[in-house]
Protein backbone atom coordinates (compact mmCIF):
# COMPACT_ATOMS: atom_id res chain seq x y z
CA UNK A 1 0.00 0.00 0.00
CA UNK A 2 1.06 3.79 -1.30
CA UNK A 3 0.48 6.95 0.94
CA UNK A 4 0.84 10.01 -0.86
CA UNK A 5 1.20 13.00 1.08
CA UNK A 6 0.11 16.16 -1.26
CA UNK A 7 0.75 20.32 -0.04
CA UNK A 8 -0.90 23.26 -1.62
CA UNK A 9 2.61 24.86 -3.02
CA UNK A 10 3.07 28.00 -0.66
CA UNK A 11 2.62 25.51 2.04
CA UNK A 12 5.30 23.31 0.57
CA UNK A 13 7.65 26.10 0.24
CA UNK A 14 6.91 26.55 4.09
CA UNK A 15 7.87 23.44 4.86
CA UNK A 16 11.10 23.04 2.43
CA UNK A 17 12.43 26.81 4.20
CA UNK A 18 11.90 25.26 7.39
CA UNK A 19 13.69 22.23 6.34
CA UNK A 20 16.67 24.52 5.19
CA UNK A 21 16.81 26.13 8.19
CA UNK A 22 17.06 23.09 10.00
CA UNK A 23 19.61 21.63 8.24
CA UNK A 24 21.50 24.81 8.69
CA UNK A 25 21.60 24.74 12.26
CA UNK A 26 23.87 21.09 11.90
CA UNK A 27 26.49 22.67 9.16
CA UNK A 28 30.07 21.64 10.59
CA UNK A 29 32.71 24.24 10.74
CA UNK A 30 32.41 28.23 12.47
CA UNK A 31 28.97 29.13 10.92
CA UNK A 32 27.17 26.42 13.51
CA UNK A 33 25.92 27.32 16.69
CA UNK A 34 27.74 24.94 19.76
CA UNK A 35 25.39 22.38 21.48
CA UNK A 36 23.00 23.97 24.02
CA UNK A 37 24.68 27.34 22.99
CA UNK A 38 21.75 29.96 22.77
CA UNK A 39 21.71 32.12 20.03
CA UNK A 40 21.65 35.75 21.16
CA UNK A 41 22.96 39.11 20.39
CA UNK A 42 26.29 40.77 21.92
CA UNK A 43 24.51 43.18 23.70
CA UNK A 44 26.00 45.55 26.31
CA UNK A 45 24.28 44.20 29.40
CA UNK A 46 21.87 46.69 30.70
CA UNK A 47 23.49 49.94 33.31
CA UNK A 48 22.90 51.99 36.05
CA UNK A 49 22.06 55.84 36.27
CA UNK A 50 25.26 57.16 37.65
CA UNK A 51 24.89 60.06 39.90
CA UNK A 52 26.33 63.18 40.16
CA UNK A 53 28.75 62.63 42.86
CA UNK A 54 29.23 65.77 44.95
CA UNK A 55 25.40 66.01 44.71
CA UNK A 56 25.28 62.84 46.00
CA UNK A 57 27.66 63.29 48.51
CA UNK A 58 25.51 66.26 50.11
CA UNK A 59 22.68 63.79 50.16
CA UNK A 60 24.49 61.27 52.13
CA UNK A 61 25.66 64.01 54.51
CA UNK A 62 22.23 65.38 55.09
CA UNK A 63 21.31 61.78 56.10
CA UNK A 64 24.27 62.20 58.43
CA UNK A 65 23.64 65.34 60.05
CA UNK A 66 19.99 63.20 61.13
CA UNK A 67 17.81 65.79 60.43
CA UNK A 68 15.46 64.80 58.30
CA UNK A 69 15.04 61.16 60.76
CA UNK A 70 11.48 60.14 60.77
CA UNK A 71 10.46 63.47 58.87
CA UNK A 72 7.65 61.92 56.11
CA UNK A 73 7.89 63.81 52.70
CA UNK A 74 4.39 63.48 50.17
CA UNK A 75 5.91 63.23 46.42
CA UNK A 76 3.86 65.19 43.97
CA UNK A 77 3.78 64.33 40.13
CA UNK A 78 6.67 66.87 38.63
CA UNK A 79 4.46 69.37 35.99
CA UNK A 80 5.66 70.58 32.61
CA UNK A 81 4.75 73.68 32.13
CA UNK A 82 7.31 74.43 29.31
CA UNK A 83 4.56 74.14 26.08
CA UNK A 84 7.74 72.56 24.12
CA UNK A 85 6.74 69.56 21.80
CA UNK A 86 9.61 67.41 20.44
CA UNK A 87 8.81 66.21 17.15
CA UNK A 88 12.14 66.31 15.06
CA UNK A 89 14.62 64.36 17.40
CA UNK A 90 14.86 60.07 16.45
CA UNK A 91 12.27 58.57 18.08
CA UNK A 92 10.41 61.67 19.65
CA UNK A 93 6.73 61.25 19.95
CA UNK A 94 5.99 64.18 22.47
CA UNK A 95 7.13 66.41 25.29
CA UNK A 96 11.24 67.29 25.57
CA UNK A 97 10.85 66.33 28.95
CA UNK A 98 9.20 63.20 30.86
CA UNK A 99 5.74 64.34 32.18
CA UNK A 100 5.11 63.64 35.84
CA UNK A 101 7.72 60.53 35.87
CA UNK A 102 10.89 63.16 37.23
CA UNK A 103 8.98 62.83 40.46
CA UNK A 104 11.03 59.86 41.14
CA UNK A 105 14.20 61.40 41.14
CA UNK A 106 12.44 63.54 44.01
CA UNK A 107 11.86 60.23 46.04
CA UNK A 108 15.40 58.70 45.23
CA UNK A 109 16.74 61.98 46.55
CA UNK A 110 14.49 62.24 49.82
CA UNK A 111 15.27 58.86 50.64
CA UNK A 112 18.82 59.04 50.25
CA UNK A 113 18.84 62.10 52.84
CA UNK A 114 17.68 59.76 55.21
CA UNK A 115 14.10 61.04 54.94
CA UNK A 116 10.85 59.10 53.91
CA UNK A 117 8.93 59.59 50.67
CA UNK A 118 5.29 58.52 50.20
CA UNK A 119 4.96 58.82 46.28
CA UNK A 120 1.53 59.90 44.93
CA UNK A 121 2.22 59.43 40.96
CA UNK A 122 0.31 56.26 40.88
CA UNK A 123 -2.25 57.27 43.25
CA UNK A 124 -3.30 58.95 46.89
CA UNK A 125 -2.07 56.20 49.70
CA UNK A 126 -4.84 53.58 50.19
CA UNK A 127 -4.08 54.38 54.08
CA UNK A 128 -3.62 57.62 55.70
CA UNK A 129 0.17 58.70 56.43
CA UNK A 130 1.65 61.06 58.97
CA UNK A 131 3.88 63.39 56.61
CA UNK A 132 4.92 66.72 57.62
CA UNK A 133 6.04 68.22 53.94
CA UNK A 134 4.69 67.95 50.63
CA UNK A 135 7.64 68.17 47.58
CA UNK A 136 6.83 69.29 44.10
CA UNK A 137 8.91 70.04 40.71
CA UNK A 138 7.77 72.27 37.69
CA UNK A 139 9.92 72.16 34.70
CA UNK A 140 9.62 76.44 34.36
CA UNK A 141 11.28 77.04 31.22
CA UNK A 142 12.72 75.55 27.89
CA UNK A 143 14.71 77.43 25.37
CA UNK A 144 17.23 76.34 22.26
CA UNK A 145 19.70 78.15 21.07
CA UNK A 146 22.69 77.77 18.09
CA UNK A 147 25.46 80.30 18.72
CA UNK A 148 27.40 79.32 15.74
CA UNK A 149 27.35 77.70 12.33
CA UNK A 150 29.61 77.58 10.05
CA UNK A 151 29.60 76.40 6.38
CA UNK A 152 32.61 77.28 4.55
CA UNK A 153 32.92 75.37 0.46
CA UNK A 154 35.99 76.30 -1.66
CA UNK A 155 35.55 74.78 -4.55
CA UNK A 156 32.58 73.06 -3.52
CA UNK A 157 34.20 71.39 -0.94
CA UNK A 158 34.99 72.15 2.50
CA UNK A 159 33.74 71.76 6.36
CA UNK A 160 30.69 72.49 8.40
CA UNK A 161 30.19 73.32 11.88
CA UNK A 162 27.54 74.09 14.36
CA UNK A 163 27.12 75.04 18.02
CA UNK A 164 23.48 74.71 19.61
CA UNK A 165 22.09 74.72 23.51
CA UNK A 166 19.10 74.00 25.36
CA UNK A 167 18.63 76.17 29.28
CA UNK A 168 16.34 73.73 31.00
CA UNK A 169 15.25 75.38 34.38
CA UNK A 170 13.01 73.90 36.82
CA UNK A 171 11.65 74.79 40.36
CA UNK A 172 11.48 72.73 43.43
CA UNK A 173 8.92 73.68 45.88
CA UNK A 174 8.47 72.13 49.67
CA UNK A 175 5.19 73.00 51.12
CA UNK A 176 3.34 72.54 54.89
CA UNK A 177 1.50 69.24 53.79
CA UNK A 178 -1.73 70.11 55.44
CA UNK A 179 -1.85 74.09 54.72
CA UNK A 180 0.11 73.73 51.87
CA UNK A 181 1.90 76.94 53.34
CA UNK A 182 5.04 77.43 51.00
CA UNK A 183 8.09 76.88 53.62
CA UNK A 184 11.08 77.10 50.60
CA UNK A 185 11.77 77.41 46.82
CA UNK A 186 14.14 76.84 44.40
CA UNK A 187 15.14 77.62 41.22
CA UNK A 188 18.17 75.23 39.40
CA UNK A 189 19.00 76.09 35.46
CA UNK A 190 20.68 73.42 33.47
CA UNK A 191 22.49 73.71 29.63
CA UNK A 192 22.44 71.25 27.56
CA UNK A 193 25.33 70.92 25.13
CA UNK A 194 25.42 69.97 21.65
CA UNK A 195 28.47 70.44 18.80
CA UNK A 196 28.20 69.22 15.02
CA UNK A 197 31.10 68.75 12.72
CA UNK A 198 31.15 67.57 9.28
CA UNK A 199 32.26 68.26 5.50
CA UNK A 200 30.15 68.79 2.69
CA UNK A 201 30.62 68.63 -0.77
CA UNK A 202 28.55 69.82 -3.79
CA UNK A 203 31.21 69.98 -6.86
CA UNK A 204 30.71 69.14 -10.79
CA UNK A 205 33.23 66.00 -11.73
CA UNK A 206 33.39 65.54 -15.82
CA UNK A 207 30.16 66.57 -15.53
CA UNK A 208 28.64 64.24 -12.69
CA UNK A 209 27.51 65.94 -9.75
CA UNK A 210 28.19 65.06 -6.37
CA UNK A 211 26.77 66.36 -3.63
CA UNK A 212 26.88 65.15 -0.05
CA UNK A 213 27.54 65.84 3.55
CA UNK A 214 29.18 63.89 6.35
CA UNK A 215 28.55 65.02 10.13
CA UNK A 216 29.51 63.84 13.46
CA UNK A 217 27.16 64.97 16.52
CA UNK A 218 27.74 65.35 20.38
CA UNK A 219 24.65 65.97 22.70
CA UNK A 220 24.25 65.76 26.28
CA UNK A 221 20.81 63.49 26.60
CA UNK A 222 18.36 66.45 27.42
CA UNK A 223 16.08 63.72 29.27
CA UNK A 224 18.11 61.66 31.77
CA UNK A 225 21.66 63.64 31.86
CA UNK A 226 19.95 67.07 32.39
CA UNK A 227 17.14 66.26 34.73
CA UNK A 228 18.61 63.67 37.51
CA UNK A 229 20.77 65.80 39.00
CA UNK A 230 19.46 69.27 38.92
CA UNK A 231 16.70 67.54 40.47
CA UNK A 232 18.58 65.93 43.21
CA UNK A 233 19.90 69.24 43.92
CA UNK A 234 17.47 71.32 44.10
CA UNK A 235 16.37 68.74 47.08
CA UNK A 236 19.47 69.58 48.80
CA UNK A 237 18.76 73.20 48.67
CA UNK A 238 15.14 73.24 50.09
CA UNK A 239 16.25 70.54 52.17
CA UNK A 240 19.14 72.57 53.69
CA UNK A 241 17.20 75.89 53.46
CA UNK A 242 14.49 74.70 55.94
CA UNK A 243 17.24 73.18 58.03
CA UNK A 244 19.77 75.27 58.95
CA UNK A 245 22.38 72.37 60.45
CA UNK A 246 21.57 70.36 57.34
CA UNK A 247 23.68 73.80 55.47
CA UNK A 248 25.78 74.66 58.23
CA UNK A 249 27.41 70.57 57.79
CA UNK A 250 26.88 69.86 53.95
CA UNK A 251 26.08 73.29 52.47
CA UNK A 252 30.02 73.54 51.28
CA UNK A 253 29.74 70.31 49.29
CA UNK A 254 27.71 71.67 46.83
CA UNK A 255 27.85 76.07 47.22
CA UNK A 256 29.81 77.09 44.39
CA UNK A 257 26.64 74.62 42.31
CA UNK A 258 23.63 76.58 43.83
CA UNK A 259 25.35 79.81 43.54
CA UNK A 260 25.74 79.28 39.88
CA UNK A 261 22.27 78.29 39.56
Amino acid sequence: MRFVWSLPASRAVTVAFGLLLGACSHVPGDLSLEENQVPVTNAALPTVVQPYPRIEEALFCIRRSGVLDDVTFVVGAFADSTGKINAVAPGATGNFVPQGGSASYITDAIVKAGGRAVSTYFGPPTRAVKAQYAINGIFNSLDFGTPAQADVRVAGIGPTAALGWAQLSLTIQLDEVGTRLNRQITMVQRPVRYTQVGVGVGKDWSSTLVTGNVVLQNQERLQLEALNGPIALGVVDVVMREFPRARRQCGGVVADLLAST
